[in-house]
């Protein structure tokens, strides 16, 4: 207790500290001005940020769009290791591991989330990678790998990046080869838990026309979560065996060590410039992670059964069969089964030091992506071809009660591939009157996606198997121009149409473990097949296709109060694909679900004063949400001889959700060699209208979106010496505290446990780095992530069916040595 008072006062301090610093900004700008003369030749003000939010270089500050953007070397000074270390310091954004999969990411933006990972959902926030879109969240579960700019653009796109974008876009781009120049960077770092991190990047020209660019990194770590099994508890029950399951020989998982990290990840790039107006570039990069992780821990059981509809039953068949454990009959289980497992939970509230899975959690994947993008300079402007093939192969499977007892197995796989080209087209017409930005996309995706879950195995011998191959199509077709009518008033408009056709074959099916007989779990013979086709109903094979299309559009005028100030005004549509349930467990449910439409507006200004040493954007909006598309948990009937029933995970449409959104983004130069960033978001969603067939559902929550975020960050550099410079770096997030499931029904006298179980709590992170550069070329510094050790709900998810709830949680403090080379 005193241990948790001190670092709770050491995170309270470091926040007033850097809060009182970022407040203070103007005020000491304005004295520094007065007492401190600067050189004609001194350069103090801020750096101007170049983004691409409108498909071409523009300044952050001339553009009428929310936009967070990073540099290569601000994220490596804050310590950013993954693409989900970039949440910590973008308002409004929260990025976490998908739930079926720990390969892939699900990120929420504004309100709005994606709460699953499966092939036949659509993200909300869409992902380009050099100017790639990155249709599917797994693998992009990867490092940071020489970048050269992250910039996340809020809200509905419209027209450039529309699709599947009623969030938001993030575009990461990486270092592009620079001609006539042999250079490169060595560089290592070695911290707590083993963790090792060699990166090298190196750039090679050929002549004067050609440059090639190679990067590459190693991340190993050791794991930080001891897996704790009591003897007796995993053998006393029927241990989960599949094809994968890592179990060490000989059956003994107390003692091991899991949660580790050991992740490959290379990049080449060439450029060939045979002409002064035209430029080729070549890249290739692989991706790949093999980890024991992540781990889960039971947290809570519940008496009640939670249904689809969030009711509940009192005489729970969940309390029945985890009392089996203790080998007590049904007819006297409930109370005893529900007693050793909340034991269980409670020896297990260890801050995530220790675990207890009865088969070790893995995650795989294999990324390889191809592409090509050409530019040609012409007297009105640019043309550009950026085409794309991209391989994804991942699984993962965990224990997902968390628990020492076999209650629930879940294992997944996915081989997907996405074929993929755009034709841009960007310039200047009318004397420069009109900046115009025209294009065609064309999509292709094909592959599969499969999963098993194995529910209490001591009852119920069934397997249930859900495999589904999908056959995407894709084209869209967009045009947008500013119009500038004088020096200061500009107008934009845009209009976007996309067409998305959608196959899926479906061949789910539950497998007796016992007798080995198979069995279909969709069953032909109802009117939802009208719109399919029955394939094989011996080998359970069904499949159907389905077209989405709509318009998207933006709008936009903006005003020049003078140089420096921009105020703007905009509303946008976006487009979510809809898309078919993958994991359908009966024919009722083997429909598509509709696109999600979201219509936003937004004011907002962007400004720089004080001799451009201080920068402060400000963006206010509200969003209205139709169709929004969920994905929900249910209970799937049992499988005779089976008594326990199985789940499997539904999409649909949610009817209408409100979300209006204020935030903030403050950096500024106090004085020479030392800059201030604060950065805050308010989110408040709520749902107008939400309704299915099992009743209203408009009270629940709004998993992995919390409503209040800021960040501080104070950067310091100065010279030692002739030959060397200290650069310090300190940083502080804060989030408020988050749902990480849906779940709230007030008539259940468990709600408000269950409501506890499955939120995350307020959450502040310091980080910090401290480097001395001598020769403009060594580099020796030290970090730490996490300074305050703090440990909290990550991720939790309610599995109603079963009557449990798990859990994982953040990372542990990590400190180390850094260091680098350049030439």
């Amino acid at each position: 207790m005193k241990f948790k008072q001190k670092r709770d006062s050491f995170r309270m301090l470091a926040a007033a500290s850097l809060t009182a610093i970022a407040l203070s900004s103007t005020s000491a700008l304005a004295q520094a001005q007065s007492t401190a003369p600067v050189a004609d030749n001194e350069t103090v003000g801020l750096e101007e940020i170049i983004v691409q939010a409108r498909k071409v270089n523009e300044n952050l500050q001339d553009v009428p769009v929310a936009v967070t953007a990073f540099t290569g070397e601000s994220l490596e000074a804050q310590g950013a290791v993954r693409v989900q270390d970039i949440a910590n310091f973008t308002p409004g954004l929260y990025i976490r591991s998908g739930s079926n999969s720990p390969a892939g990411i699900t990120v929420a933006l504004r309100g709005q989330f994606q709460n699953d990972t499966l092939a036949t959902l659509d993200p909300s926030v869409g992902t380009y990678v050099d100017g790639v879109y990155w249709a599917r969240a797994y693998g992009l579960n990867t490092t940071l790998l020489d970048i050269s700019s992250v910039q996340v653009l809020k809200g509905p796109q419209g027209t450039l990046f529309g699709r599947n974008t009623t969030g938001g876009a993030m575009l990461i781009n990486s270092n592009d080869p620079r001609l006539g120049e042999f250079s490169g960077k060595l560089s290592a770092s070695y911290g707590r838990f083993n963790e090792f991190e060699p990166t090298a990047v190196v750039n090679i020209p050929i002549g004067d026309k050609i440059a090639v660019r190679f990067a590459g990194k190693r991340f190993s770590r050791d794991g930080y979560t001891t897996n704790s099994v009591p003897p007796g508890t995993a053998s006393a029950v029927t241990p989960v065996t599949t094809a994968v399951a890592r179990r060490p020989v000989g059956g003994n998982l107390d003692g091991l060590k899991v949660d580790n990290r050991d992740r490959w990840q290379a990049r080449g790039k060439l450029l060939i410039q045979p002409t002064d107006n035209l430029s080729l570039i070549f890249s290739g990069e692989y991706f790949k992670m093999d980890e024991a992780a992540p781990s889960r821990n039971l947290v809570y059981t519940t008496r009640t059964f939670n249904g689809a509809n969030s009711t509940y039953n009192t005489a729970s068949t969940s309390g029945t069969y985890v009392g089996i454990l203790n080998g007590n009959p049904p007819a006297s289980a409930t109370a005893p089964g529900l007693a050793i497992l909340a034991t269980e939970a409670a020896r297990l509230a260890d801050g995530g030091r220790i675990t207890a899975n009865n088969e070790i959690p893995y995650v795989y994947a294999k990324t390889q992506t191809y592409n090509f993008t050409g530019a040609l300079d012409t007297s009105f402007g640019q043309i550009k071809l950026i085409t794309s093939y991209r391989k994804v192969a991942a699984n993962a499977g965990f224990d997902l009660d968390g628990s020492a007892y076999a209650l629930h197995f879940t294992e997944s796989q996915q081989v997907l591939k996405q074929q993929s080209a755009e034709l841009q087209f960007t310039g200047k017409a009318f004397g420069d009157a009109v900046d115009f930005a025209a294009g065609a996309f064309a999509f292709h995706e094909s592959g599969f996606d499969q999963s098993i879950s194995i529910t209490v195995p001591i009852l119920n011998p069934v397997t249930s198997h859900f495999w589904g191959k999908i056959d995407n199509d894709s084209i869209g077709m967009y045009g947008q121009a500013t119009w500038h009518l004088n020096d200061k008033l500009s107008f934009t408009g845009g209009l976007r149409y996309s067409v998305d056709d959608k196959g899926l074959e479906t061949r789910s099916n539950n497998f007796n473990r016992t007798s080995g007989v198979t069995t279909c779990a969709v069953v032909a013979g109802v009117p939802a097949f009208t719109a399919g086709e029955i394939i094989d109903p011996v080998q359970c094979a069904f499949k159907r296709r389905d077209s989405f299309s709509g318009w998207s559009y933006t709008a936009s005028v903006d005003y020049k109060i003078s140089d420096d100030i921009l105020v703007y005004a905009k509303t946008a549509k976006g487009f979510r694909s809809g898309g078919q349930n993958l994991r359908a467990p009966n024919t009722a449910s083997f429909i598509p679900f509709a696109p999600e439409i979201a219509y936003s507006y937004e004011v907002g200004f962007k400004s720089e004063f004080l001799d451009n040493r201080v920068r402060l954007n400000v963006a206010a909006y509200t969003s209205d949400v139709n169709d929004i598309q969920r994905s929900t948990l249910v209970s799937v009937p049992p499988v005779p001889p089976a008594t326990v029933p199985g789940t499997a995970t539904l999409l649909g449409n949610a009817g209408k959700v409100r979300i209006r959104g204020l935030e903030a983004e403050l950096t500024a130069v106090l004085f020479e060699g030392f800059t201030v960033q604060a950065s805050g978001a308010l989110v408040d969603p709520k749902y107008i209208r939400y309704a299915d067939l099992t009743g209203d559902r408009s009270f629940e929550r709004f998993s992995g979106v919390f409503k209040k975020q800021y960040s501080l960050a104070a950067d310091y550099t100065t010279a030692l010496g002739s030959d060397a410079r200290i650069k310090l770096h300190a940083d502080y997030s804060w989030r408020s505290k988050v749902p990480l499931d849906i779940y709230n029904y007030t008539p259940n006298p468990e709600n408000d446990a269950i409501i506890a179980a499955t939120t995350g709590p307020s959450l502040g992170l310091v980080g910090a780095r401290a480097a001395v550069e001598f020769l403009d070329r060594f580099e020796i510094g030290v970090f730490v992530r996490n300074l305050t050790n703090e440990r909290e709900f990550a991720q939790n998810q309610l599995v109603a069916p079963v009557g449990y709830i798990s859990a994982t949680y953040n990372e542990p403090r990590t400190y180390g040595v850094t260091a680098s080379f350049e030439f």
